[in-house]
């Protein structure tokens, strides 16, 4: 344990001292015992009927469900009620901490917090009087790591700078959903070997997000400024709200997306309401326009990457504008555009029988698979004109960027040859697969285009000069 953060858990400790109330130990202990009281009551009160509860075996299945059940409602009792310190005040922020003290600090606040053990002490308690010491443990630490795993991604949301942290905070989120909840629901087919497989899920979890909110801006910064992510104008506006600003100025932009946006949503959902071809064209029943209905308006514009940029280029590259990080902010907003069209799809699983598993296998293989590859495009696009019309426009187009277009009839193959010839769940495993594949490599793959890009970047900026 390093001298910093000694120092902030003795401040803290001193303060939980200072802050102490009796009033807070005795309605916790007032409400603790109204629900012990409940339980002691309802177990005396069954205890006839509890001889004809299955076998133990059957009942530990349902562990890893009862620990994920709590899952929303613990989330949205935290978001209303829940306040920790997610960043320092101003005495620490004048002691040499580093972002990893603090980080640790919040995780053990955050660990000892009584709002994370609530839910998981009721459900123990509540075991204990049917399951035996072993199943009684597991529920236990099943219940707090879920638990856990919510209040660490409050404490990244509170933190995050701006949409370029949060947008990527809530598609894991969700992700992590879909995975704990697929889990969960396999431990009754596989026993108690899904509780470990939970357990290790969230755990990992856990880790990732401690690790994103160490690696969020903080005040230990370094002494030379960094380029601001800030444009101040007529207000303050985020370098990722300039994304969805030069969409919406440019005509042409605005209307092909918009269109295209329109055109493939209702195509989805009519051919989704279209059971009969469906079965003719998928054996699963997978929607055929469901990729291109959540990937395709990204598509559109990632096919540009730096068409809009090069029209400022000569004021921008003389700046320490990375292009590496251009790069990775407009992945991130194709990423977000694929799950905004993913969400829009969503009625299709809750009314209209869509395959959950395939609408989350398309949306992870639609950003990782299908749009990562356009991101090389900044190497041959052209300088687009911002204000020209869309309507058969080929302005900006050129033979290395037509032929590039054609890498999107690979993952296209891929996806229908994988739905129309592999059973259900090998063919989700596969696309699925393929797509967490190309997010987990999406950084190393964005460095390579950006070293690829600075050696040809005064061929590329005098093209951009005489168009």
């Amino acid at each position: 344990m390093t001298v910093a953060l000694r120092e902030i858990l003795r401040l803290w400790l001193r303060q939980k001292r200072h802050d102490f109330h009796w009033q807070d130990i005795f309605m916790t202990v007032y409400f603790g015992g109204i629900y012990i009281a409940v339980v002691i009551g309802l177990y005396a009160g069954f205890r006839d009927q509890l001889t004809d509860l299955p076998q133990v075996s059957k009942l530990v299945m349902g562990i890893p469900v009862v620990a994920m059940s709590i899952q929303l409602g613990d989330l949205m009792m935290k978001l209303f009620w829940r306040r920790s310190p997610v960043e320092m005040d101003d005495y620490l922020r004048t002691r040499p901490v580093a972002p990893g003290d603090w980080s640790l600090f919040v995780l053990i606040e955050t660990s000892q917090s009584i709002m994370q053990w609530m839910f998981a002490l009721m459900i123990a308690f509540a075991a204990a009087f049917v399951l035996p010491w072993w199943a009684v443990l597991t529920a236990l630490l099943l219940t707090f790591s879920v638990s856990l795993t919510n209040a660490l991604f409050q404490n990244c949301w509170r933190r995050a700078p701006g949409n370029e942290w949060t947008l990527p905070l809530v598609f894991g989120y969700l992700v992590w959903m879909g995975i704990a909840w697929a889990v969960a629901l396999s431990a009754f087919f596989f026993g108690y070997a899904s509780s470990v497989a939970l357990l290790v899920v969230n755990a990992a979890v856990c880790y990732v997000l401690h690790r994103y909110f160490t690696r969020m801006k903080n005040h230990n910064e370094e002494m030379h400024a960094p380029v601001s992510t800030k444009v101040h104008s007529f207000g303050e506006a985020s370098l990722w709200s300039i994304e969805w600003v030069q969409v919406l100025r440019s005509k042409r932009l605005r209307v092909s997306f918009f269109l295209i946006v329109a055109i493939f949503l209702l195509n989805t959902y009519l051919q989704q309401m279209s059971f009969n071809t469906i079965e003719k064209d998928f054996s699963l029943g997978v929607n055929p326009m469901l990729l291109f209905g959540i990937a395709f308006p990204s598509i559109i514009l990632a096919q540009w990457v730096l068409g809009i940029e090069a029209n400022f280029f000569s004021g921008i590259w003389t700046k320490p504008w990375p292009v590496e990080g251009i790069l990775q902010r407009k992945f991130l907003f194709f990423c977000a555009i694929c799950g905004m069209m993913a969400l829009l799809i969503l009625p299709c699983v809750f009314w209209m029988n869509m395959s959950i598993w395939a609408w989350l296998a398309s949306l992870t293989f639609g950003c990782g698979f299908f749009v990562l590859p356009f991101m090389a495009s900044c190497l041959f696009s052209s300088r687009m004109d911002l204000f020209a019309s869309a309507f058969f426009n080929y302005q900006g187009g050129n033979k290395q960027l037509s032929a590039f277009s054609f890498i999107m009839f690979i993952p296209m193959g891929i996806y229908f040859a994988a739905y129309f010839l592999l059973p259900g769940w090998q063919a989700h495993l596969l696309i699925g697969g393929l797509g967490v594949l190309g997010l987990a490599l999406h950084r190393p793959y964005i460095h390579w285009i950006a070293n690829v890009w600075h050696r040809r970047r005064y061929k590329i900026m005098e093209r951009w000069l005489k168009e």
